[in-house]
């Protein structure tokens, strides 16, 4: 296994989710994080991908949450495609934030079992 090839994971696959083809129930996913992280003006909407978990943040929309557990059955699929596992992640997830400039920050973080960070900011 190659360590190298978690910085395209991670990336890639928040891009993908944060991206123009996830698209579910008449609108894009991002349309409704962006929302959501405008409403709250600064502080960070966090989807976890690693550990993974049932009980992401309750606001939310349903919408989102059933993408995200699309995303969630397909993750070990995209490791394994770039020839890495995920049980080799301890953490991983993607934030979301308004800036003081106004702009949405989306930004993929993640921890691997020798304790290494990625972090990379994803323009989508």
């Amino acid at each position: 296994m190659k360590y190298k090839h978690f910085k395209p994971l991670v990336h890639n696959f928040t891009h993908s989710f944060m991206g123009g083809c996830n698209f579910h129930d008449g609108r894009f996913i991002f349309e409704d994080v962006y929302d959501l992280a405008i409403k709250r003006s600064g502080q960070k909407v966090i989807i976890q991908w690693l550990p993974k978990t049932e009980h992401q943040d309750t606001e939310l929309t349903k919408r989102v949450k059933e993408s995200i557990r699309f995303y969630q059955q397909w993750l070990p699929k995209m490791a394994k495609g770039l020839g890495v596992s995920i049980d080799n992640l301890v953490e991983y997830q993607t934030e979301v934030y308004l800036t003081k400039t106004r702009q949405i920050n989306v930004r993929a973080i993640a921890l691997d079992d020798r304790g290494k960070r990625y972090e990379y900011f994803v323009w989508v």
